[in-house]
């Protein structure tokens, strides 16, 4: 029998953990086995030591609230970002972002690949990417990617360093708790979607 998740989401946004099969929301970020980090405006760039795209919008009010809930989370507690929540967890992580990607504010499906030669489809809304490929690599696995952009906008980022689109990204940075970071929307999906089947697979895993 699996076991059933405690699940704190950051914000009203509560359906963002609709994707996990057996949870129970909780009220106090304190009693929760997973936290969740959810959609909406984009990262302010100062927070990643970069000037500001002319595509870029972002809420300074909400990062510096959302920074201090990720302060309040224990390293035993387990943290998902989706979307923006992905992107806000690869910059806590100490990385910076892509302020501008081409192909992927799609409101549809593309498909996504691991180094295991397995793929999935998973929905694709964003324009900006997770850029953690200046962190130290014992830091952070990239799980699943796809190469569809041809377009990496943005200050302080070497683009000879990318070299895939960046989907899925576990961080396990010495100090910090375990960051899960979505950039698609699996709780938009129907839970019997292959993509939303392994992405509970990885928290069961995760999450002991």
């Amino acid at each position: 029998m699996k076991k059933t998740f405690k699940v704190y989401v950051v914000g009203e946004q509560k359906h963002y953990a609709n994707f996990l099969f057996n949870f129970v929301l909780v009220d106090n970020i304190e009693d929760a086995d997973i936290v969740i980090f959810t959609g909406g405006e984009d990262v302010d760039p100062a927070l990643y030591g970069a000037e500001c795209h002319q595509t870029t919008y972002y809420n300074r009010a909400r990062d510096e609230y959302e920074i201090s809930m990720f302060k309040k989370i224990r390293k035993d507690q387990f943290v998902i970002g989706i979307c923006r929540g992905s992107q806000f967890l690869c910059v806590m992580n100490g990385g910076k972002l892509v302020q501008n990607i081409s192909d992927h504010a799609l409101y549809e499906t593309h498909e996504i690949h691991n180094n295991k030669e397995m793929s999935y489809e998973i929905t694709s809304t964003h324009h900006q990417m997770q850029y953690p490929f200046e962190l130290n690599k014992k830091d952070y696995d990239i799980l699943y990617y796809t190469h569809r952009s041809r377009i990496y906008s943005g200050d302080n980022i070497d683009k000879s360093l990318i070299n895939c689109d960046v989907e899925i990204v576990i961080y396990h940075k010495d100090g910090l708790p375990k960051c899960l970071a979505i950039q698609g929307h699996p709780e938009y999906m129907r839970h019997d979607s292959p993509v939303v089947i392994m992405i509970n697979d990885l928290v069961n895993n995760y999450v002991k």
